[in-house]
């Protein structure tokens, strides 16, 4: 009976601490853990998974790609020695890929061996690059680079960034030259060219280049609607002119009344030529074509050299004939516009003959020959009788009878 009371007595105290327990031990709990408002939020990765250097090299570029910061890639079964591979495969993305060599400014790596794979961590300072690598423009010609290089100038861009997969290198600063003395009317400035590739001497690279303007866009658009007022202004003042030369005579008044002109370059050539009375020779003759082109005047410009220095002027076609004119010379001389022929040219100017049309000079019309004149009878003296006519011998020796005469 004792050891009955006993064990009933122990069963009792234990239940007591049991439910005791349970108001000591939570059922649930929270973790608070307080908000960095200063920490900088940096893009890493989901961990990658690699199996040779192949696609070590891929994980690599996808890294860079993404805009990954700080990421991870753990390797499975890895075909070969991955900590050779990895300084290799590091360099590989960073200097000869495109994408990296473009948009990797530092890298860092560390590779750890963790039991049966290799953990290898990435640290990547990206540059600070103009276009994003998610706008760069794919090209696989050279064609379809020179049309994105022209919608560039059109849109006066200062930026142009593209992924060339194509032999060879274009003459970027030759197109952005062509591309600007083909549009004189719609372009207002030729920008300052910087090219510049990543890799540089790869087939398959990234293409940046930067234009530098002279003026803001909107500044530009304003030059280029000057310049369509000023061709509409010349178009009418020389409207009602008879004749082709009295048209380039009048053009050429047309220029000399708006400015005293002077001899200088600018980025804004036409615009300055016409707009500002500042000029050098290229722009003078460009401004010239524009001119008569708004005037219906066939010109053409032709470069080459006066003297010793590269100059520029224009063949017009006047009423039929060819002729040379140096418009930036008259307006300096402060004259009237001169009508040059080859002949005038030599000696002095030198330019591809065989490329333009030959300005002979004008051959004079001969005046038609006088009508000959018949000589007047002559005159006899006051009071002298006239001689008689012979009368011509007949067979016999006798004279024949003149008329009325008997015989």
């Amino acid at each position: 009976m004792k050891r009955w009371l006993i064990t009933g007595l122990l069963a009792l105290l234990l239940l007591a601490a049991l439910c005791g327990c349970s108001r000591l031990v939570p059922s649930s709990y929270t973790l608070v853990t307080p908000h960095n408002a200063d920490t900088k939020t940096e893009k890493q990765s989901d961990v990658l998974t690699v199996y040779d250097y192949k696609t070590l090299k891929n994980a690599l570029r996808t890294l860079v790609q993404n805009g990954v910061e700080h990421g991870v890639i753990h390797t499975n079964q890895y075909s070969g020695d991955v900590e050779e591979d990895l300084p290799d495969a590091v360099y590989e993305i960073a200097r000869e890929d495109p994408i990296g060599a473009y948009a990797i400014d530092y890298i860092t790596h560390d590779c750890t061996l963790i039991v049966a794979y290799y953990e290898i961590k990435i640290d990547i300072t990206f540059r600070d690059v103009l276009t994003p690598l998610d706008e760069i423009e794919y090209v696989g010609g050279e064609a379809e680079a020179n049309r994105l290089l022209c919608r560039a100038l059109e849109n006066y861009d200062d930026h142009l960034t593209l992924y060339a997969t194509y032999p060879g290198k274009p003459d970027y600063e030759a197109l952005v030259q062509e591309y600007c003395d083909a549009h004189l009317k719609e372009h207002a400035a030729q920008p300052e060219l910087t090219v510049t590739s990543y890799p540089a001497d790869a087939r398959n690279r990234i293409v940046e280049l930067v234009f530098d303007y002279p003026a803001s866009k909107l500044e530009l658009r304003s030059m280029q609607q000057a310049v369509t007022e000023s061709l509409r202004a010349a178009e009418i003042y020389v409207r009602y002119c008879a004749s082709e030369t009295e048209k380039a005579a009048l053009l050429f008044t047309y220029l000399a009344e708006r400015f005293p002109y002077q001899e200088g370059s600018s980025r804004t050539p036409v615009y300055s030529a016409l707009c500002q009375g500042i000029a050098d020779s290229k722009s003078m003759a460009q401004s010239w074509q524009l001119l008569c082109d708004e005037a219906g005047i066939t010109c053409q410009t032709v470069s080459g050299m006066r003297g010793s220095e590269s100059y520029w002027r224009n063949i017009v076609k006047l009423d039929g004939g060819y002729c040379h004119v140096d418009i930036l010379r008259d307006l300096l001389g402060g004259g009237t516009l001169r009508l040059r022929y080859d002949e005038d040219m030599s000696g002095e100017y030198y330019w591809d003959q065989p490329q333009t049309p030959a300005c002979p000079a004008p051959v004079p019309e001969e005046e038609p020959p006088a009508e000959e004149q018949p000589e007047p009878p002559a005159e006899t003296e006051p009071g002298e009788p006239e001689a008689p006519e012979e009368t011509p011998a007949q067979p016999d020796g006798t004279q024949s009878a003149t008329p009325n005469e008997p015989s």
